[in-house]
């Protein structure tokens, strides 16, 4: 059993985590310490060692009195991260290394906490461990969840217009229409980090949807967005009408390997202006020519936001999200 190998250590925001988190090949943005430093609610990290050598982090949100591991909607993947690949290891021995910590995961968190819910990240595919856990005997089982998120290939278009480009091409017709009619109307996009007038546009995005967001919630997303700014660590996107009213806004966060489509929100009076589709596609461009060549679209598990995500030729992805029952 990986528990006669491996342990979990509780652990805090530092130098430490910082450098498992970068070189981590499944971290997210989610994972790195800045972005953790962030929010307000509560989680706690674990290191997981193989005797003294640290081979793999966890990420826990948590409930308030610590006593459940909960998922929390500013932490899209939360759950395990993975070694980063040593010299000369071949795919059996990382296969395995992974199973490894995963199942030392699995054994460890039924310890830790009454309840259980996991987010993982999309680079961990392989959750044999927590289905095996209490395989064939009495007692809970890890229930998986499966999850889609979508990721955009985007560094074309550092070199190439849109029309041009292969990305898109893969779109769907409705949303080629779109952009070409933002291009027509005159819709710009410009680079501006505005929290407050950001929350605002997401409230209205949500009434208008019929889903009531409380003041406390767009709080923390305003000091989470503050704290990504100046940590530089998200780039917010504004697209205007002719008549320079804003009418959308989308959020890009940023890590070391992709940029995350982390909020979006609009103005309702003016839905019909193809703001909304030139903010993302805009903001893509943007950042391609900053070297970034992927974006997680963050999540497709809604039928409006999943069709609206997916029809700017974006590529699924699955996650899982496991729950102890």
């Amino acid at each position: 059993m990986a528990g006669n190998k491996y342990r979990l250590e509780k652990t805090t925001l530092g130098e430490a985590w910082d450098r498992l988190a970068a070189r981590s090949p499944n971290s997210t943005v989610f994972s790195a310490g800045a972005y953790l430093a962030a929010i307000r609610q509560p989680y706690s990290l674990y290191c997981i060692y193989k005797a003294q050598e640290l081979r793999g982090g966890l990420v826990a949100p948590e409930s308030a009195d610590k006593e459940h591991a909960v998922c929390n909607p500013f932490l899209v993947y939360a759950g395990v991260l993975f070694p980063p690949v040593a010299h000369k290891q071949n795919r059996a021995q990382i296969t395995t290394e992974r199973f490894e910590v995963c199942e030392a995961v699995a054994e460890a968190l039924p310890g830790f906490y009454t309840d259980i819910e996991l987010a993982l990240s999309p680079g961990v595919s392989d959750i044999r461990p927590f289905l095996w856990y209490n395989y064939g005997g009495e007692g809970r089982h890890f229930i998986p969840s499966v999850r889609y998120t979508a990721e955009a290939p985007i560094a074309e278009l550092a070199v190439k217009n849109m029309e041009e480009s292969d990305l898109f091409a893969q779109c769907a017709a409705a949303r080629r229409q779109e952009l070409r009619y933002a291009g027509k109307k005159g819709v710009t996009t410009t680079e501006e980090y505005l929290p407050e007038q950001f929350t605002e546009f997401y409230s209205l995005t949500m009434a208008r949807q019929g889903i009531a967001v409380s003041g406390e919630y767009l709080d923390d997303m305003r000091h989470l967005l503050s704290a990504l700014g100046k940590a530089g660590m998200a780039r917010m996107f504004v697209s205007r009408t002719a008549k320079d009213e804003p009418g959308s806004m989308a959020v890009m966060a940023l890590d070391q390997y992709r940029a995350y489509y982390l909020f979006g929100a609009n103005d309702p009076a003016l839905r019909d202006t193809h703001c909304g589709s030139a903010v993302i596609w805009d903001a893509f461009a943007a950042l391609a020519e900053s070297g970034v060549s992927l974006v997680d679209m963050e999540g497709v598990n809604s039928p409006r936001r999943g069709w609206f995500k997916l029809s700017f030729g974006a590529i699924m992805q699955t996650y899982y999200e496991l729950t102890l029952r």
